[in-house]
């Protein structure tokens, strides 16, 4: 029971938890995948759900029948909200379980995993020629079209991060040009791009007047 705990045991699971994070980030950086989840896995799911139920009853619950089901009730969901909740509960019993092993058999020295190949970056067009020009040579490849679309998604929300963080407007120009990259992934040309902007304008004013909308509860 969370009560009963030692101080700061759960700290440290969400320490180690926090540096793998860091390390995923180090090695990949900024991922975006589709979700890959949905109603098809509702059998999966449910089945889930009735072992954990059964092994309760028979006194022989443990940790992987009640990770297994909230694994299943989130690959289950759809609606982003309700898939974020379950992850959110399988993240928590995860930490949990962690916990226990703690408990039962001392805190061990979590090493963050550094493997599984060489850290990677969707850069801009002439950075590989920058780099020659310094004397080194590059490592690249070319990533085929989903790849693509996914990794300028990921540095969408890496460049907006950078902006939001530092507050700089200069970081403005690399947003700005991951969006029309983006955009050219649908066919959309900038100057398409600017008249739907502008379009949307007209028809529902931009974002000058400072206007806050209370919303209704």
């Amino acid at each position: 029971m969370d009560d009963v705990e030692a101080p700061g045991a759960l700290e440290t699971v969400l320490a180690d938890v926090r540096s793998e994070r860091h390390a995923q980030d180090r090695m990949w950086g900024v991922q975006e995948f589709p979700d890959g989840s949905g109603p098809e896995f509702s059998d999966e799911a449910e089945r889930a759900k009735r072992e954990c139920a059964a092994a309760w009853t028979k006194g022989e619950l443990t940790w992987r029948h009640i990770l297994a089901e909230e694994f299943f009730e989130a690959l289950a969901e759809s609606d982003p909200a309700a898939l974020r909740n379950e992850l959110v509960q399988t993240a928590a019993v995860a930490v949990k379980w962690a916990q226990s092993l703690d408990r039962r058999h001392g805190a061990v020295v979590h090493s963050a995993k550094e493997g599984g190949g060489s850290p990677e970056k969707l850069v801009r067009d002439r950075i590989p020629e920058i780099i020659r020009a310094s004397g080194r040579e590059p490592e690249t490849r070319v990533a085929d079209s989903g790849e693509h679309a996914a990794r300028l998604r990921a540095k969408l929300v890496e460049e907006v991060g950078e902006y939001i963080a530092s507050g700089d407007p200069g970081e403005l120009a690399d947003v700005l040009e991951v969006v029309h990259a983006l955009a050219a992934t649908h066919e959309i040309t900038p100057a398409d791009l600017e008249r739907q902007r502008s379009a949307k304008a007209a028809e529902r004013g931009a974002f000058n007047d400072r206007v806050i909308l209370r919303l209704q509860t």
